[in-house]
């Protein structure tokens, strides 16, 4: 890395995996406690179900942007990778692609499944961290973790027989969601609900030993659960069913006796006000059966089919058994009409299978007496810094809405339900059920609390994730991190937003909606990708994928090139020569002072997690006032030609300013580093770029930045000039001032940046023909630039002079309003009160132009 010959474009494909290496070899990413303070993040580990999606990418290139800032300041940085075993959508995976050879898990067993599945693993494994590497993923890879490792396996075992033992595990009979597809049970948080349309069937139910042959119309969208049927319900304070309640019907089908009973949950304004009760198959009818002392009647069975309950419809899928049954009750005039209404319906997170609700025998933990400090930290105390803050009012949703955790799953892959408490059927325990203890565990918390790692690394820095686990993992992972350690597992945690597909669907490996990852690193590189994901999100909000903003990567990489090409252009002069010393080291004060400016507001940002509004005002910097402005005025006032000292500073601020932008570009910068050694004895970069020193921020020298804002402001003005009249030769500035006696200085660079001849000052208005001029007011003072002959307006500068008066009429309306100014927000107060000041310079200038003509 040390003299390499300049290229004319960065080539990626081949430095970047040479660059990556150097860092990893000189082990730059690992880290070990010792004096500093530590900056820990831990990766939310992807599944190993098959390759990285977008979403993984932005997710990680924020983490890796936190993390070599923190490396810059100083921290002793340590980011945690993982990968986890996600029993549910791994198995299903595994199932389906035995399935193409026509064999089934059950057929090869136990332990060919396991070996089948560890190789899973490993193929997979490769290509993430591959993946994650291409990225730039500045991790600590001896740290790697996978939860299914034999520290987490015996953390998990001691965790469950500590619950059970205390009271917070018990096994129960009951209802739970059912996954048809994976054959196992299901969180509540493993649901994605859908708004569907769907239809609820109007069925008669005759009154037993009524001589007028009166039924009851029951409004169901399940009539294939009839046969399982225990009771009909109605609202006690249903003036219409009063008088059948503790009556019996008679099942259609069936022809069954259940009795018409009466409870608070019946919604009388829904369907017919009667609804039939099938405990077995409905988390709230099970209730009610048990406040009615009901019988239970388990009809479907865990592929989804109804068993020998179903009578003649038995075998049949739920789908299949409902056409058959409304066809029967159809022929036989029970049933009375079908509507269609919107409904939510829940779908299984990794199968996309309509979700069952059956009986069976579950391990669960009780929530409600583990989660009371958790919930006081983080609405009362407040402890745990959430970003973006609304994140709050979701989990204080979720706490109030808390049900018992299922922790049982009935599959193969993942952790095995601890020798002594084990049945006859093969279990695992929920993937999140290791997941919440991540952050402990990576530590070797678990078995041993006081160990030295824990005490120097816990609790964690960042936590960066999206809001779609915010259940599944971030509340779960708070709530061990309080009871297991009596402690805050996270400091920050920031929620990115979600990438989405131009439906607008989240990109995940199940629907396979995600671009090809590795095509596009081959395409743009990791730092375009980088850029370009980012510039793509801002803070907490969605956002809908497209690949055109890596473009804009590309934009920033060629300019960051073409600025460091153009430094190496200039020659080194003997020092006597001193050509335009003042100007250059005035040019160079407001430089070096609009960098500091830049660094202590993105700084601010950094705190605040807007990462793509860091990156783009330091690219506006980059562009607009260091390449655009401080380069190519300096090249045009030097030729060139700069003193050994003033190329120095130069040099040293490049260097500032590929340190900034690294956290978000890393090769480039990195790359470009090592090329400045071909400067002898100005740069000295012995150490690479990543462990180098972020900027500190210093005292602002406000008079100058304001100064130059003044030249910028003319040279606009100027260059506008020139655009309308299309002239491009020296031209006269003349200024209406209160103060002749400018800043020379500020003069001649005036001059040279703005290709003027010369700059006429006069501390009051001469009695010239103002129609000749092109005339512009900053402030107090009136600047003038002679035009070409073109015939003055006077009725079209009327027109204008009268636009902006109704306008600024109109703006001071709003501005006296009381319910703007306490509704509005700052900035858009702010932006009329520039509108305000615009349109009164305006005025005066039309007045101005109007008067002297």
């Amino acid at each position: 890395m040390n003299s390499i010959q300049i290229e004319n474009e960065y080539n990626f494909k081949t430095n970047d995996q040479i660059i990556y290496n150097y860092w990893k070899k000189k082990k730059y990413f690992n880290s070990l406690p010792d004096n500093r303070l530590s900056y820990v993040v831990i990766m939310p580990p992807p599944n190993i179900t098959g390759v990285l999606h977008m979403g993984h990418i932005l997710n990680n290139t924020i983490q890796d942007v936190l993390t070599r800032k923190a490396r810059l300041e100083g921290f002793n940085t340590c980011w945690i990778p993982g990968l986890d075993h996600a029993s549910i959508a791994t198995e299903h995976k595994l199932i389906t692609e035995l399935k193409k050879k026509g064999i089934s898990k059950e057929k090869i067993g136990l332990k060919r499944f396991f070996k089948l599945a560890t190789k899973w693993k490993i193929k997979y494994s490769q290509t993430i961290i591959k993946q994650l590497k291409q990225i730039g993923c500045s991790c600590d890879w001896q740290r790697l973790k996978f939860s299914l490792d034999d520290n987490f396996s015996k953390s998990v075992n001691k965790i469950f027989i500590k619950l059970y033992k205390d009271g917070y595990l018990y096994k129960n009979y009951g209802i739970v969601n059912w996954d048809t597809k994976t054959q196992t049970a299901l969180s509540n948080e493993e649901i994605q609900y859908k708004m569907c349309l769907v239809k609820l069937y109007y069925i008669k139910y005759q009154i037993k030993n009524d001589n007028n042959k009166n039924y009851i119309i029951v409004a169901t969208r399940r009539p294939e659960t009839i046969f399982a049927d225990t009771a009909l319900c109605v609202n006690p304070t249903d003036k219409r069913y009063l008088k059948y309640i503790n009556k019996k019907v008679i099942v259609p089908i069936s022809y069954k006796e259940i009795p018409i009973i009466a409870d608070n949950y019946v919604d009388k304004t829904f369907g017919s006000g009667c609804v039939k009760i099938t405990p077995a198959h409905d988390y709230n009818d099970k209730l009610i059966a048990e406040r009615h002392n009901l019988e239970i009647i388990n009809l479907i069975d865990k592929n989804g089919k109804l068993n020998k309950s179903g009578l003649d419809f038995a075998g049949k899928s739920v789908k299949n058994a409902r056409i058959k049954i409304i066809d029967f009750l159809k022929t036989n005039n029970y049933l009375v009409k079908i509507k269609e209404y919107n409904s939510q319906i829940g779908y299984s997170e990794r199968s996309n299978a309509e979700v069952e609700q059956l009986l069976s025998s579950q391990w669960f933990l009780k929530m409600n007496l583990l989660v009371k400090k958790a919930l006081h930290n983080i609405h009362q105390k407040d402890i745990i810094k959430l970003y973006p803050k609304k994140i709050k009012k979701k989990i204080k949703d979720w706490f109030l809405n808390l049900k018992d955790w299922n922790i049982s799953r009935q599959l193969w892959w993942g952790h095995r339900i601890p020798e002594c408490y084990k049945t006859d059927k093969v279990e695992v325990l929920d993937t999140w059920f290791s997941a919440w203890i991540w952050p402990i565990v990576i530590f070797n918390g678990i078995m041993n609390n006081h160990n030295n790692e824990l005490q120097y690394y816990y609790p964690i820095t960042e936590l960066v994730t999206g809001d779609d686990i915010l259940f599944f993992w971030v509340i779960r992972m708070i709530i061990a991190g309080f009871f297991f350690l009596k402690k805050k597992p996270f400091k920050n945690i920031y929620f990115n937003g979600i990438v989405k597909d131009s439906n607008r669907l989240k990109m995940s490996k199940s629907l396979g909606n995600s671009p090809n990852i590795n095509k596009i690193f081959n395409k743009y590189g990791a730092d375009s990708v980088r850029c370009g994901i980012l510039i793509m999100a801002p803070i907490g909000k969605d956002m809908v994928f497209n690949p055109d903003t890596f473009l804009i990567g590309n934009k920033i990489k060629k300019k960051i090139w073409n600025a460091f090409k153009l430094i190496l252009t200039f020659n080194l002069t003997p020092q006597k020569h001193k050509p335009n010393i003042e100007i250059n080291n005035y040019l160079f004060s407001w430089i070096k002072n609009k960098f500091y400016l830049l660094v202590k507001l993105i700084n601010k940002l950094f705190k605040k997690y807007k990462l793509s509004k860091v990156l783009i005002i330091i690219y506006n910097f980059f562009k607009k006032d260091f390449c655009s402005l401080f380069l190519e005025s300096t090249k045009r006032i030097n030729s060139y030609n700069l003193t050994y000292s003033f190329f120095k500073k130069i040099s040293k601020l490049f260097r500032n300013i590929l340190i900034i932008f690294h956290p978000f570009i890393p090769f480039i910068t990195e790359y470009i580093w090592s090329l400045l050694k071909i400067k002898k004895n100005i740069f000295h970069n012995k150490k690479p770029l990543l462990i180098q020193k972020w900027p500190t921020e210093k005292k602002l020298n406000l008079n100058i930045l304001n100064e130059f804002k003044r030249i910028n402001q003319i040279i606009f003005q100027i260059r506008k000039f020139r655009s309308k009249y299309k002239i491009s030769n020296q031209i006269k500035l003349l200024v209406f001032c209160n103060n002749k006696n400018s800043n020379q200085i500020k003069t001649n660079l005036l001059i040279l940046l703005g290709n003027l001849k010369t700059i006429k000052c006069f501390k009051t208005k001469n009695k010239n023909n103002y129609n000749k001029y092109y005339t512009f007011i900053l402030d107090d003072e009136i600047y003038l630039i002679k035009r070409p002959k073109e015939i003055f307006d006077r009725k079209k500068i009327k027109q204008e002079l009268s636009y902006y008066k109704n306008y600024l009429d109109k703006i001071i309306l709003k501005l006296k309003t009381s319910s703007f100014l306490k509704k509005a927000p700052k900035q858009i107060i702010n932006l009329e009160k520039q509108k305000q000041m615009y349109c009164l310079n305006k005025i005066k200038l039309l007045k101005f132009q109007l008067n002297k003509n």
